[in-house]
């Protein structure tokens, strides 16, 4: 590695490392804090072979970049659904997709070195878990991606919106492109590893200075975190805001399949900026999605509790609400109500065998 290669590795790591540091004292605050000091960590390792390689296979320092290297894009995924997703936690299939990029290429180091036997020697099974790997962590980044687009305009506080959105777009980015040229096109040389590392040192740069430098919490801050006016008494409510208020409570626009701060907004006739204030500045809401599951979930929550409903399944109550399937509504309810709508209507004396949550 020559010199200018070697200094923008370190910078790099020296600003993951740090970047990671300072945010291990608030590693208890939310899962999304927790992830993105695993993505800094998996980062780090990842640049071991660069600080001190060659690395020696099988030694200390090896193992730590192997495992490192494998588990960054798993990683990296559960860091964009932590920070995006509008579910209140993570599916254990979910962790269990995220370590296959890792438990694949490891499964198989691991039988090579108890049976003493180079999978090499068999190209077409070295081909499947190779290309395999390979195709799960572009999948998974792209979809990284994906995720990012569709949830971050239900972000309702705009700076925070655009930090997430870059430092995500950034680091997927970075991580497709490397490996489209380094593992699919196998393209090596002196040239690509300058510009990689100038590129990542360039890209920390930009991370640290939009978690430090600005406003930590305009990314970390859980993505449930709302607030309903019932709960900030003493202030009328705006003109504009109580048009909000009867579009709700009076139309009930929730219910309406694919509701969204645009639609909502060319109804209401006022621009989506402003909209997006309103919800967020005086109704205390941070998401979109939690300004309209609070609606949806407190409208079943009476359906429940009242004799008249006792007969009609949760699953139909919760499409009516305006959910789109009986897991997001369930993860929506549990949320708000801390408890199932199942024990919510037990608890009313409602329960019958054919409820369904």
């Amino acid at each position: 590695m020559n010199s200018i290669s070697s200094f923008f590795a370190n910078a790099a790591f020296v600003q993951m490392l740090m970047c990671g540091l300072l945010l291990a004292p608030n590693w208890r605050a939310n899962r999304v804090v927790k992830m993105f000091i695993l993505l800094m960590a998996c980062g780090c390792g990842y640049l071991l072979a660069s600080l001190f390689g060659p690395l020696e296979r099988l030694e200390g320092l090896w193992w730590l970049h192997y495992v490192a290297i494998n588990a960054l894009p798993g990683i990296f995924w559960l860091t964009a659904l932590s920070i995006f997703s509008d579910s209140a936690d993570l599916w254990p299939w979910k962790y269990i997709i995220a370590g296959l990029t890792l438990l694949i290429p490891l499964a198989s180091t691991l039988f090579e070195i108890a049976a003493g036997f180079d999978l090499a020697q068999l190209p077409a099974l070295d081909g499947l878990i190779t290309y395999g790997a390979m195709t799960l962590e572009l999948v998974l980044i792209s979809h990284a991606i994906v995720v990012a687009t569709k949830h971050w305009r239900a972000d309702l506080v705009q700076e925070r919106r655009y930090m997430r959105g870059a430092i995500i777009g950034l680091i997927a980015a970075y991580l497709f492109v490397v490996i489209v040229l380094e593992q699919v096109m196998g393209i090596a040389s002196t040239g690509l590893d300058t510009a990689k590392y100038i590129v990542l040192t360039i890209l920390m740069v930009a991370i640290y200075r939009l978690l430090f430098t600005l406003r930590r919490d305009s990314v970390f801050a859980s993505a449930q975190e709302a607030v309903s006016a019932a709960r900030r008494p003493g202030k009328a409510p705006s003109a504009e805001v109580q048009r909000i208020l009867d579009a709700m409570n009076n139309d009930c626009l929730y219910r309406e399949e694919g509701m969204t701060i645009s639609r909502l907004s060319r109804h209401l006739s006022i621009h989506e900026y402003k909209l997006r204030q309103l919800i967020n500045g005086e109704l205390g809401y941070r998401n979109f999605n939690d300004f309209l599951n609070h609606y949806r979930t407190n409208e079943v929550a009476k359906k429940l509790g009242d004799p008249e409903f006792h007969n009609i399944t949760i699953l139909s109550l919760a499409l009516e609400s305006g959910f789109r399937s009986l897991s997001s509504f369930n993860r929506a309810f549990r949320s708000y109500h801390g408890m199932t709508p199942t024990e919510y209507r037990n608890r009313a004396g409602f329960g019958d065998s054919h409820t369904v949550s």
